[in-house]
């Protein structure tokens, strides 16, 4: 199950559903790709639907969670970037 929606992401992770791939696409949005089974799936509808309920300290430890692979892969791209203009300009 893939979103790029934050509140989802830190929902399902809060609730154990494993989360495995992340990747930022060329809008640079960062989607998160979790385990598809049938409590994402609940979950995922008793979020749109506004009914969903989390422990507060494990949706709060799931958001930093998040919040840090976002600046690490941020700072990964950054980092990347600027090493092809360095080497473009070292020419």
């Amino acid at each position: 199950m893939k979103t790029k929606d934050f509140g989802l992401a830190a929902l399902l992770s809060a609730n154990n559903i494993k989360l495995i791939d992340y990747e930022t696409d060329n809008l640079n949005q960062m989607w998160f790709d979790f385990e598809d089974n049938e409590l994402a799936r609940q979950l995922e509808a008793a979020f749109y639907r506004a009914t969903a309920t989390v422990n507060v300290q494990q949706f709060v430890a799931a958001s930093k969670m998040l919040k840090a692979l976002i600046y690490e892969n941020r700072r990964n791209v950054y980092e990347h970037r600027l090493g092809k203009l360095n080497y473009n300009t070292a020419r």
